[in-house]
Order: C-alpha cells, then structure tokens, then sequence
C-alpha cells in the first residue's frame, strides 16, 4: 500500500489513520509541482492529495481515503470504537463539515487569483474568507467545551480538525477568543501517531494558536 501525500495538507488524516491502524504502507510526499506531473494525474487525475494505491485499487478524495482505511483496518478504530449507527453517523457528520465546509472556504486564502485579478479584490476576498472560517470555527470551539474530542472519543475528525487549526494559524486567523482549541492542540500533538507523522512528513508542531 502506497500512501500519496503533501506535508501539513489534509492528506495528513489518513496519514496519521495508517499510523494508528500499525500499517505497513509506503509513502510518496509529493510537492506543488509533483502533485500536478503526468505520473501523478495518471494516479489522480484531479491532482490532489491524499491517494492510496493499494494493488489494482486506487482510492482518492480524503473520506473515501479514510473510510477504506477503516475498512481495512477495523480493529484500529479510526472512526471510534463503536457499531452504532447514530455515533457513525456523527463521526461522518464532522468529517463532512470540516472537509466540505471548513477546508474549501480556505481556497481564497490559499491561491486568491483563482477567484478575482484585482489586487484590491483579492485582499476583500481574503478578509471575508478569513470571517468566515472563524465563524464556522465556532461550532467545534464550543463542542470542545464539553468534551475532549469531537465525538467525544478521538477520530480521524479530530486529526482533520487539528489540521484546519494548522492552517488557521499560519494565516494568522484571529481565534483567541475559542478558548478551547489550545487544550484540544496539546492532547492531539501528544499523541504518538500524530507525533509520528509530524516527524515523518517534516513539520512542527504548532503547540498554541
């Protein structure tokens, strides 16, 4: 099994799922400019990340990554450790919301000139992204009042969430006043998978917001 990835980007869910599942995997750590090569669109022809092959099985886009991960995997528990219906659901519940809703509002932010050519337009398109995110930050802000993780035990959303809160900060989005994000930082970079595929994928930890 071959996992394709990019340092810091949302291929770092499935990533830290291998670590958790105790996988034997191979990893590819791509770049902007390998991401979009011919050998790599033969792979994924809409030149992202993450992908797994796997045999003649090819998988892309980052939940089918995870779900046939945990299909693998079972006994790792990536999505939790249950079978009920309503608590999968609440897992795909997260995982839909942070991957549909958070993650592509960051597109503004991360290549402007794909929306607007204006300077001054760029930078209107930035600020409102920018509120926006925060506004949508809000809502696991205030289910981690309540309990350590999202579902209340760790998953792969929890790993997708802290990724978001990677790129929050290196945007400099202003988040102080979700004063239960820094705790929920310090309990995932604690973690021996994450700590794994930081070290792996070359990155820091980014320890507070």
């Amino acid at each position: 099994m071959k996992l394709y990835i990019m340092p810091g980007a949302c291929s770092m869910v499935p990533h830290v799922a291998l670590e958790w599942a105790q996988a034997e995997y191979e990893l590819e750590i791509l770049d902007h400019d390998s991401v979009k090569s011919e050998e790599y669109l033969r792979i994924n022809p809409q030149g992202s990340v993450p992908a797994i092959v796997d045999g003649d099985t090819v998988v892309t886009q980052n939940i089918a990554v995870q779900t046939y991960i945990d299909a693998k995997y079972p006994d790792a528990n990536i999505f939790g450790a249950t079978s009920s219906p309503a608590q999968r659901a609440e897992i795909m519940h997260w995982l839909a919301f942070i991957n549909s809703d958070v993650h592509k509002s960051f597109g503004p932010l991360f290549g402007p000139d794909g929306f607007v050519k204006d300077t001054a337009a760029q930078a209107e398109l930035k600020d409102n992204a920018k509120k926006k995110i925060v506004g949508l930050l809000e809502y696991p802000n205030e289910r981690l009042g309540t309990q350590d993780y999202l579902t209340g035990t760790k998953t792969t959303a929890d790993i997708y969430l802290y990724v978001i809160l990677t790129w929050a900060k290196k945007m400099e989005l202003d988040l102080s006043s979700y004063k239960n994000f820094n705790a929920f930082i310090s309990r995932i970079e604690s973690d021996a998978g994450v700590t794994e595929v930081i070290r792996q994928e070359g990155i820091s930890k980014i320890e507070s917001l």
